[in-house]
């Protein structure tokens, strides 16, 4: 049941953020030099993001999601095949414990925050539950920020992500797509045909996630 509501909530912050339509403007090559520049006030806006602070803004939320893809610990090709597989099990005591490790690794991941907000809202770990505050503004930005770069619904201004997973997590979590009919490359962009809850129109939905596909020519898969 409280998996339940915690859909519930997830698709009504979703309804909140979309409907919006705010918009900044993510120059990832600032941001890259920030980040190699100034590596001790990144890591700065990365601990303050893990704590859960609400004060962080979106220009310092994009310098925090993005520049991770600029950083020594970035593998966007991670599968975490132990934790999909305690998820898809319903193991949320063994989930929380994978995820609370896997996120000191990778912080900014929408894949693994989202499976540890959902181990933690259905496990008896106390240290899960007072984490679940935290782990809700870690997903509101994340998912807020990506909603904000770009209108998703034009080639020439998408959604820009840091990983495949990312994608799938924003069409399934945050925007709730009913279902994606297909997945096409279009201009280096990945466009997704969807079908959306709330009419029987399909929508094409663009992703930029060419920060992953530079890492994969460079280190492989």
């Amino acid at each position: 049941m409280r998996k339940i509501f915690l859909t519930i909530a997830l698709f009504l912050t979703a309804i909140g953020v979309y409907a919006d339509g705010s918009q900044i403007k993510v120059d990832l090559n600032r941001i890259k030099v920030d980040v190699a520049s100034s590596p001790d006030n990144y890591r700065s806006l990365l601990n303050r993001f893990v704590i859960g602070d609400t004060t962080l803004t979106m220009e310092q939320m994009a310098t925090v999601y993005y520049g991770y893809a600029f950083s020594m610990d970035y593998v966007p090709t991670d599968k975490y095949d132990a934790i999909e597989q305690a998820y898809s099990d319903g193991k949320y005591g063994e989930t929380w414990l994978l995820c609370e490790e896997a996120l000191k690794y990778n912080p900014v991941s929408l894949d693994l925050t989202i499976k540890a907000l959902v181990a933690a809202n259905n496990c008896d770990n106390k240290k899960a539950h007072a984490m679940i505050p935290a782990l809700q503004n870690r997903y509101d930005l994340i998912s807020t920020l990506i909603l904000c770069s770009g209108k998703g619904t034009d080639a020439d201004s998408p959604f820009i992500v840091i990983c495949s997973s990312d994608i799938n997590r924003i069409l399934r979590n945050v925007i709730c797509v009913e279902s994606i009919m297909g997945q096409t490359g279009i201009r280096k962009l990945d466009a997704y045909k969807v079908k959306l809850p709330i009419n029987d129109r399909q929508h094409i939905l663009y992703f930029d996630n060419n920060l992953e596909k530079d890492y994969i020519k460079q280190h492989g898969e």
